[in-house]
């Protein structure tokens, strides 16, 4: 979990830092190169449940999200995804009844890695819908809980959002993002998660 979130800071750093690259392709075009970083916050839901044990988090959530691609026609890109999501609101219930809040937790997190589309809508001022299929991998840290699922659960990540043209190949935009992912364990129950989250972004076109 380590390591992808040290890829995953990585590629942000790339996509933020292109932005201050030199020209890739025509001003103020969806072509060539596409680098998108974006950050934000919104409600975010998580489940361990096994049949008698569970745990949950439902509350305040952070997100952070990088994609990096290229454009294969004018206006739609194909891209590679990852994100990090973190929850809050812990809580733990045994047979359905809550016994406790746990206000012990370190991180419960997610790491969330694939493969996506973006495609701005011809002539509705960088307007863009976008998408992606992937795995999530689930981090619990706490002093009862501790371990990571690895990247088990499918996912899939739609958003849909707005850009504003500040530079020749630069914009910055703003969209609604929902992810949901789940996984299923013989020895550990049902993880699942989903989120929706308002982000702030800047792309490189």
């Amino acid at each position: 979990m380590k390591r992808l979130l040290v890829l995953l800071m990585l590629a942000l750093s790339v996509a933020v830092s292109a932005t201050w690259a030199g020209p890739l392709s025509a001003p103020f075009t969806h072509d060539g190169l596409f680098a998108n970083a974006s950050m934000g916050m919104g409600y975010a839901s998580f489940e361990n449940a096994d049949g008698e044990e569970s745990l949950t988090a439902n509350g305040f959530g952070a997100r952070i999200h990088g994609k990096l691609g290229f454009y294969v026609v004018q206006d739609l890109a194909l891209h590679a995804n990852l994100g990090y999501v973190m929850y809050s609101n812990f809580q733990e219930a045994r047979y359905g009844l809550p016994t406790y809040m746990d206000h012990d937790f370190y991180v419960l997190s997610s790491v969330y890695l694939g493969v996506g589309a973006t495609y701005y809508v011809p002539g509705w001022n960088n307007v863009f819908i976008s998408g992606a299929l992937g795995l999530t991998g689930y981090n619990l840290n706490c002093h009862k809980y501790s371990g990571n699922t690895g990247l088990s659960a499918l996912s899939f990540d739609i958003e849909v959002g707005k850009d504003w043209w500040v530079g020749e190949h630069t914009a910055i935009g703003v969209s609604l993002a929902y992810n949901s992912g789940e996984y299923w364990s013989d020895d550990d129950g049902v993880f699942r998660s989903s989120s929706v989250m308002l982000l702030f972004s800047v792309t490189l076109n």
